[in-house]
């Protein structure tokens, strides 16, 4: 629900902006299918030929395209305009929720070779020889590995409960038209 002044909640501006999305896409498949014919790689000169149904009028869909990715471009300005106007608190420092997305987007990289330390400590290996075996340890102890994706995950999650408060309290200056 926009506010007073008819302008969109953040959160509200994100959805919009993928139905944007989703609306050029299926805009630029069907002017990319009406430019294809039957130039294709598979077709043949006994296919039948395609020609525009009733009530499909590609120059509309042209015009609608092009503002489409106006309006879009114009949400998507005012989406990145407010998420470095606006502040979060997350471990007793106040940042932008840009500099959250961006801390999110880095701890998710962390959390996927943390992962694969976590694994790689949970077993030692042993070599067998001929007359002996030689065991490998892990490099790090398991615990403090897994105390560490512990960690990563639990920051994740405050970070991602902070963007999503913010997104719901903080407003865009753009409306739908």
């Amino acid at each position: 629900m926009p506010d007073e002044n008819k302008n969109l909640y953040l959160f509200e501006a994100i959805e919009l902006r993928k139905e944007y999305d989703c609306r050029i896409k299926l805009m630029e498949e069907l002017l990319a299918e009406e430019n294809n014919g039957n130039e294709g790689l598979f077709s043949s000169r006994e296919e039948d030929e395609k020609e525009p149904a009733p009530g499909f009028d590609a120059k509309k869909i042209e015009m609608g395209l092009k503002n489409q990715k106006i309006k879009r471009m114009k949400l998507n300005q005012a989406v990145q305009e407010a998420n470095f106007k606006y502040q979060i608190e997350l471990d007793g420092e106040s940042i932008t929720i840009a500099e959250a997305l961006d801390l999110r987007k880095n701890l998710l990289e962390d959390l996927k070779s943390i992962s694969r330390k976590v694994i790689g400590s949970a077993y030692k290996r042993i070599i067998h020889k001929e007359k002996r075996d030689i065991v490998k340890n892990p490099r790090q102890p398991f615990q403090k590995t897994y105390d560490s994706y512990t960690d990563t995950i639990e920051k994740i999650r405050d970070i991602i409960t902070s963007i999503h408060i913010a997104n719901h309290n903080n407003i865009v200056t753009f409306r739908e038209e």
